[in-house]
């Protein structure tokens, strides 16, 4: 009996499986910070990178980062070029990986998030992540009321106010928030109003 033929067989049978997970992103092998912050003038990187189970970069994955949970969440609707697309029927953001697996968005969004965002490659979850946005109530600009709702939260745990992800609300994430001023999902809306920031923070201290 020839077995040339049989274990040929058996040998491409093999190898279905793995050829079945190439490409396929894995979430324990992909890269996803654990907190997301944005800013309405889209100023704010978020980087994911995306392998497959062999750790390989997959070039071309189309990430999607979904807002559906997060009814108070604002994703600026006309922004030209972002880099991204945004289906307001779905609340998702959706952009393509490189060569290196690598996506950044600058989301131009706003707004607070009391559950979690959720990270998708391909349809696959990729992870869950918290939101955190200077434009704490969500009407696509960072002026003196973002400031007013977020001072009672300096010195707690409140993740809407840690924009430097460190577990606390501290000097730090004030001093981001200010550096966010006037800004909006259209530029600057006041250049003059944005370099008195300093002075509306040191109120706040």
């Amino acid at each position: 009996m020839n077995r040339t033929p049989f274990l040929a067989a058996v040998a491409a049978l093999a190898l279905i499986p793995a050829a079945a997970v190439a490409g396929v992103p894995s979430p324990a092998n992909s890269t996803v910070p654990p907190c997301l912050v944005v800013c309405p003038l889209g100023d704010i990187p978020y980087t994911i990178v995306v392998r497959d189970l062999a750790s390989n970069p997959l070039n071309g994955s189309g990430v999607s980062i979904d807002f559906s949970s997060c009814p108070t969440a604002s994703v600026c609707a006309i922004v030209k070029d972002p880099g991204y697309t945004y289906d307001p029927n779905t609340r998702r953001v959706r952009a393509f990986t490189d060569a290196t697996g690598t996506v950044t968005f600058g989301l131009h969004s706003g707004g607070l998030c009391a559950t979690d965002v959720r990270v998708y490659a391909d349809g696959v979850l990729l992870a869950t992540t918290r939101m955190a946005s200077p434009d704490q109530n969500g009407d696509q600009v960072v002026v003196a009321s973002d400031f007013t709702i977020f001072e009672p939260k300096l010195g707690t745990n409140d993740r809407t106010a840690d924009f430097d992800c460190n577990g606390l609300v501290d000097l730090e994430d004030q001093n981001i928030l200010g550096q966010h001023g006037s800004h909006s999902c259209y530029g600057i809306v006041n250049p003059v109003q944005k370099r008195t920031w300093g002075s509306v923070k040191s109120f706040y201290r």
